[in-house]
């Protein structure tokens, strides 16, 4: 994050280091950074790179943004911390949300809308759609049939649309809901058996920092592989993952900024439309599992979105 902030401008780092701003600058673009972190800034600066000269693009951190109305034509929250604070004030500038996932983002419109807020909002979703998921994972392990899913309980609609992805495509979906922290090793374990591949979810509350490796040594000693939703992951030991770059979300955030500013209105929300495929050959060849390269893969699957 240092290094991004020193290549900054002068006017842009003023911005940025102004504690306590009372409002938004009155820049056409408003972009917040909800937490420092290579990802967030990453995305911040294609939208910057892609908009600017033709529209102006002011930087803020989420500390310094004051969650009244500001003179900004649009705002763009990136990352959770941001999107939080930008929802909940009660004016109608439209607020573009990033790096945060479809079911996240939907609770956050709801919780918008119950505590008066008329601001409108959409979002560039950081998960994929569920199809997508399931196609690479078919391409990945053909013979895999039992689809194995953890979910936390406020998992809704996202369920909803994997269940009928994976009807569609004759995967037998085995689904676990982990009500309580302490509950995730025992449900894993009686899952495993009945499964012959597990699909991560971008759910936090079953997938993070202090569990995945659990969940991946758990499957390893079943010799069953994880198809995960980021590079982290397939370092981690997931076979293979589907993930979108930040600078991919980036470029698409900026396509929808450019058609709001446009039209007077943000397009509605979108899954991320192009994608990354990454695989870990080493777990591969643990798992007794032949696996295409990852541009092979991709390929294959940007063939099957194109039919």
């Amino acid at each position: 994050m240092k290094r991004f902030l020193r290549r900054l401008p002068s006017y842009a780092l003023a911005i940025l280091t102004a504690a306590g701003a009372p409002a938004l600058a009155a820049d056409a673009v408003a972009v917040v950074i909800g937490e420092e972190g290579a990802a967030h800034a990453e995305v911040a600066a294609r939208i910057r790179s892609r908009l600017e000269p033709a529209v102006k693009v002011s930087l803020h951190r989420t500390a310094d943004v004051a969650p009244g109305p500001g003179e900004a034509r649009l705002l763009v929250a990136v990352g959770a911390k941001a999107a939080a604070r930008l929802a909940i004030a009660r004016d109608n500038t439209p607020l573009l949300v990033t790096l945060l996932p479809q079911e996240a983002f939907e609770r956050l419109a709801a919780d918008s809308r119950s505590r008066g807020s008329t601001r409108p909002l959409s979002a560039v979703y950081l998960d994929q759609p569920v199809g997508r998921q399931l196609d690479l994972l078919r391409l990945a392990v053909p013979k895999a049939r039992r689809i194995g899913v953890l979910l936390g309980t406020e998992a809704g609609s996202g369920f909803n649309a994997l269940s009928a992805a994976a009807i569609e495509r004759a995967l037998d979906l085995k689904v676990r809901r982990i009500a309580r922290p302490d509950e995730l090793a025992a449900e894993l374990q009686a899952l495993l058996p009945e499964t012959d591949l597990l699909l991560a979810v971008p759910d936090a509350s079953v997938f993070n920092a202090g569990t995945i490796q659990m969940i991946l040594l758990s499957a390893y000693r079943r010799q069953q592989p994880l198809v995960g939703f980021s590079a982290a992951y397939t370092r981690a030991g997931a076979l293979v993952s589907l993930h979108s770059t930040p600078a991919q979300i980036g470029e698409q955030a900026a396509d929808m900024i450019d058609a709001a500013l446009a039209r007077g209105a943000l397009p509605p929300p979108q899954h991320p439309r192009q994608f990354v495929v990454t695989t870990n050959p080493h777990v591969a060849h643990s798992l007794g599992i032949p696996i295409e390269s990852e541009d092979a893969l991709l390929r294959r699957l940007q063939a099957i979105e194109a039919r």
